[in-house]
């Protein structure tokens, strides 16, 4: 059988009105189809700069987008599947939060997720070597691989594809860390819900493109 994409949302970034902002840092649209996040003076763990589409979307989806890194102290994260313990949507329903990385994933963060780091240098700015999938609350590693994304100011086509139990990141057509969730955890699993970015570090600026959001299905052998 093979996909068959249906395109359910795109953005092409000439202005802000499909993202809420949060945490530290600065969120802007710097040139018309440019989403900019920029973090300077944090740290890894601390108060980083959040975007999160408004909109929810379903589960079995595929998210595409180009990534441009211009500033290295740092990572960027992205976030699928993002909603509240019990339903909430996370934007309108739960309290304010500042930007720390354990008001999303921490144990007692009151929504669930998975995320995967791309991107992913320290904030001294050396690379880590690795791409990480984890499971929220709770930060549980899901899967590791090498970091597709380790060159500054090149653009990378990312796409990311989350359906039911199965997570996986692929770089300019490229296999990125993958996975298929066990269940085994007592949570629920994540399925619909938000999708959300967040750069982290002491001086890390990264550039969204292209963003758009296909609903993934399968056609019947013929």
């Amino acid at each position: 059988m093979q996909p068959q994409n249906r395109k359910i949302f795109l953005d092409p970034f000439v202005d802000l009105r499909h993202w809420y902002l949060e945490g530290g840092g600065k969120v802007y649209i710097s040139e018309r189809g440019v989403l900019r996040l920029e973090c300077t003076g944090s740290e890894q763990g601390g108060v980083g700069c959040m975007a999160f589409c408004r909109q929810d979307f379903p589960d079995r989806i595929a998210v595409n987008f180009h990534l441009r890194v211009h500033q290295k102290n740092g990572l960027l994260i992205t976030f699928v599947a993002v909603r509240g313990l019990h339903g909430e949507d996370i934007l309108r329903d739960l309290p304010p939060r500042r930007g720390e990385f354990r008001e999303y994933t921490g144990n007692e963060a009151p929504m669930r997720s998975y995320h995967v780091s791309l991107s992913r240098y320290d904030d001294a700015g050396q690379h880590t070597g690795v791409s990480n999938w984890r499971r929220n609350p709770g930060l549980h590693l899901m899967a590791q691989g090498p970091d597709l994304c380790r060159e500054i100011n090149r653009p990378y086509a990312v796409r990311i594809e989350k359906e039911g139990p199965g997570c996986a990141v692929f770089v300019d057509g490229v296999p990125g860390p993958s996975f298929t969730d066990p269940g085994a955890l007592p949570d629920e699993l994540p399925a619909s819900g938000k999708i959300g970015f967040r750069a982290i570090g002491s001086n890390v600026v990264a550039d969204i493109s292209n963003f758009e959001v296909s609903v993934l299905g399968r056609s019947e052998p013929q």
